[in-house]
């Protein structure tokens, strides 16, 4: 029976790809259809192949009551796509359309068909919010306090709205998934297979792998370049890390570094243009501006982030004297793009589409089949029959997590639409920060961190922008800056502790303590927790205003930053001093400051700090003490 459960997985795996394949090619489906046949197959493919506890020994054999839960999946979350015309022409929550015993039945069934799936793809954290968030919209009717409390809602009126509406779990969340991202998640199963991975680590190798470094610097490269396709943080960590982090450890770099670096160059993968995390479609639709504009806004804390991140593994490597790898093992740079550069094309590709004005529904479908064309121009990437069905099955085995997360975030929003709870909160958090920016940034940055512990960023965004949106829109945020701030901090909770996902895989690969990793994390993490309060406090980094403004902002972050990274760090023309330490981090915070007279001092002082450092240098040079200098 063995041999059934992994083609009827398999079987289930590529008809999910193949569906949303198809729709990229002939178009989507009407909303209701789009969005329940994914998750039907999500749900049958998680049935059959995550079992009910981790203990199970036999992880291959698919019991009797999963194979029930396939069975009640299919009539439960079928009936939606089979009646869909009717429901979504019904008036909800009304006495002219009542839901029959067969819809509330079936409702009930759906809570527990999503919320098992939940359970077993993510463990129990969204599924107690899930259920906090249903129980607060059928009780909190009766809580007596003030901007708590809602209109009453019935047990039936509830479950309409969740089921048969397209406001609960066929929201706007599920919709973007099954209609953009799903795509682009299959997108990256081909590339993944026609060995861009290997490509881009060999890639950078070739150009610096001799230099002081160069493993860390090779595993930021690469995980940059693979987590903007693949989408995801954690699926990243262990599709680049497999490589780097064993790299860098043989290359002398501690245990709980190499994972620091892969779990943090990893999660800047999600705001790496051209495609950026799977969150990010969700953001271009909550802020109802085209794709191709959150792709551009990205690109300057991008260069930020990952900038900031060379650089601290630059002078990481100075401080240690770590090294790169032998030049005889060193590949060769015209061998590399011999072999694979043609695997830069399906991205090119990807991106001439979505500027050319394709939607990302169809620039997703022309890239898969790009993919495919280009991986025969050689026969070490040749994509034949088997590897597309490979390619099809990962990709369809990669959407789950994101369908079934979508799916239970569904009744969260849901509630929160449904009794107001959004509105209040961010009245809330306007509230208690007194009408400052600054404080309520701050709120919102610690609640999407909390909020996204142990979820993906998608969940976690999600949940927060619902709340934490409005209340930056309140202080004059534009909706595209609100939406990123708390996109940006949706990721920080795969590296902030005590839950911080990417950490775990990466300390895992390296054999690290999890614990050391997360703290050598957040010491290298400076850009990445400052990012967010800057794109709210100077836009143009957003690519808002003039060009003199882009370009002035831009420059003064990205030198104070470093200024800042060398005064955390203790090295930049040479070792650093407590005192030179403390006048390069106030450099540097005064560069980053908006306010440009703030920023004209900060500038005079990092110049002075700059000539006094090269007189210094020269000076211990001309006494032969000058060798530990960059």
């Amino acid at each position: 029976m063995t041999w059934i459960n992994a083609y009827a997985a398999r079987i289930c795996a590529i008809g999910l790809a193949l569906f949303h394949t198809y729709t990229g090619f002939a178009g989507t489906f009407y909303p209701l259809i789009q969005r329940s046949v994914p998750v039907t197959l999500a749900l049958i493919l998680t049935f059959i192949t995550v079992r009910a506890t981790k203990n199970q020994s036999d992880k291959t054999n698919v019991p009797i009551y999963d194979w029930l839960l396939v069975v009640i999946t299919v009539p439960v979350f079928g009936y939606i796509a089979y009646y869909s015309d009717y429901l979504s022409e019904r008036w909800p929550m009304s006495l002219s359309y009542p839901m029959s015993t067969v819809e509330t039945v079936f409702a009930i069934l759906a809570v527990v068909l999503i919320l098992e799936a939940t359970r077993r793809v993510l463990g129990w954290l969204l599924v107690i919010v899930v259920l906090a968030s249903l129980l607060y919209t059928y009780l909190g009717e009766y809580l007596p306090i003030g901007g708590l409390s809602h209109r009453p809602f019935s047990l039936g009126q509830i479950l309409d709205y969740m089921y048969l509406t397209d406001n609960g779990v066929w929201g706007v969340a599920l919709g973007v998934t099954a209609t953009y991202i799903v795509l682009f998640i299959i997108f990256g199963a081909f590339a993944e297979k026609a060995g861009v991975a290997e490509f881009f680590i060999d890639l950078a190798n070739s150009i610096a792998g001799h230099t002081k470094g160069v493993p860390a610097k090779v595993a930021i490269f690469s995980s940059a370049m693979i987590g903007s396709v693949t989408g995801s943080t954690v699926a990243n960590v262990y599709t680049t890390g497999q490589f780097t982090i064993p790299m860098m450890k043989r290359l002398g770099y501690k245990p709980s570094v190499a994972g620091a670096v892969e779990a943090l160059a990893s999660n800047g993968g999600q705001i790496m243009p051209p495609i950026l995390g799977a969150a990010a479609f969700i953001l271009a639709a909550y802020s109802d501006v085209p794709y191709l504009k959150i792709v551009a806004a990205s690109v300057i804390p991008a260069i930020l982030y990952f900038g900031g991140l060379f650089w601290y593994i630059h002078l990481e490597a100075h401080k240690t004297g770590l090294v790169g790898i032998p030049r005889s093992e060193k590949p060769e740079f015209l061998a590399v793009l011999l072999k694979g550069g043609h695997l830069f094309l399906p991205l090119i590709a990807l991106i001439s589409c979505l500027v050319y004005g394709f939607s990302p529904v169809k620039a997703a479908f022309y890239g898969i089949i790009f993919t495919v064309a280009i991986s025969w121009l050689r026969k070490e990437t040749r994509l034949g029959p088997k590897e597309i069905l490979e390619a099809f099955e990962a990709g369809g085995r990669n959407s789950i997590m994101i369908l079934v997360t979508c799916a239970a975030v569904g009744f969260v929003i849901g509630g929160f639409l449904l009794t107001g709870l959004g509105l209040n909160l961010s009245s809330a958090i306007i509230s208690i920060s007194s009408n400052s920016l600054l404080a309520t940034m701050f709120l919102v940055g610690v609640a999407c961190i909390i909020l996204g512990m142990g979820m993906s960023t998608v969940a976690a965004f999600i949940l927060v922008s619902v709340v934490g949106t409005p209340a930056l829109t309140a202080h004059g945020v534009d909706v595209v800056v609100a939406n990123m701030f708390v996109f940006y901090f949706a990721l920080l909770s795969h590296i902030t502790p005590p839950v911080c996902l990417a950490i775990f895989a990466a300390a895992q690969i390296a054999g690290s303590n999890i614990w050391e990793t997360a703290f050598v994390g957040i010491k290298m993490s400076l850009v990445p927790y400052l990012l967010p309060f800057l794109i709210v406090l100077m836009p143009s980094l957003l690519l808002f205003g003039t060009y003199d403004i882009i370009i002035i902002d831009t420059v003064a972050a990205a030198v104070g930053l470093t200024f800042m990274i060398s005064g955390i760090q203790g090295w930049a023309l040479q070792r650093l001093n407590l005192v030179k330490r403390a006048l390069y981090l106030i450099a540097g915070s005064l560069l980053v400051w908006p306010d440009l007279n703030i920023k004209s001092v900060g500038a005079l002082l990092s110049v002075a700090i700059i000539v006094f450092g090269l007189v210094s240098r020269k000076r211990l040079t001309e006494n032969g003490k000058g060798r530990d200098s960059t």
